[in-house]
């Protein structure tokens, strides 16, 4: 019976990462800071605290549920210093992965800008992986800018 379970969650996840591909060619196609900006709700930068994976509620998709420590509000309401989830397809629960092609990736301790979709106090990150830009050293690792020049960029595109 086991056996018979786990082929049926693989069946069904394989469905779930099929559709969530077709979704994902959308957020494929390069997107410039402009309309990053224009298809967000808020754009922030902040520190990645934590990464908890889980089932759905119908055992059917596997989430995580990244929480960022607001560092700093470049567009939108969210208040600064304030924490929020954010949910990213996919990870890993007990024995069972599962990796969406183009979601975004985290890692703990990680400083980040997001450019965020917000609906009913739910986020997520716009056009998944090209929404998410790495701080290191005080650069946008994806961008190969000091941060301060890519934030004007942000600020600028809000016009």
């Amino acid at each position: 019976m086991h056996h018979v379970r786990k082929i049926i969650i693989t069946g069904v996840l394989f469905f779930c990462v099929c559709i969530l591909g077709i979704t994902a060619n959308a957020a494929t196609t390069p997107q410039s800071t402009e309309q990053l900006v224009e298809n967000s709700s808020d754009v922030i930068r902040g520190k990645v605290i934590s990464q908890i994976s889980q089932w759905n509620e119908t055992h059917t998709m596997i989430y995580t549920d990244v929480t960022i420590e607001i560092t700093e509000i470049l567009l939108g309401s969210i208040a600064e210093g304030a924490t929020i989830s954010v949910y990213i397809p996919g990870g890993v629960v007990n024995d069972t992965g599962l990796r969406v092609e183009h979601a975004p990736e985290f890692e703990d301790g990680e400083d980040v800008i997001l450019f965020l979709t917000e609906l009913d106090n739910l986020y997520s990150v716009t056009s998944w992986e090209m929404g998410k830009f790495r701080v290191e050293n005080s650069n946008v690792v994806e961008k190969k800018l000091p941060v301060s020049a890519f934030i004007t960029e942000i600020k600028a595109a809000k016009r």
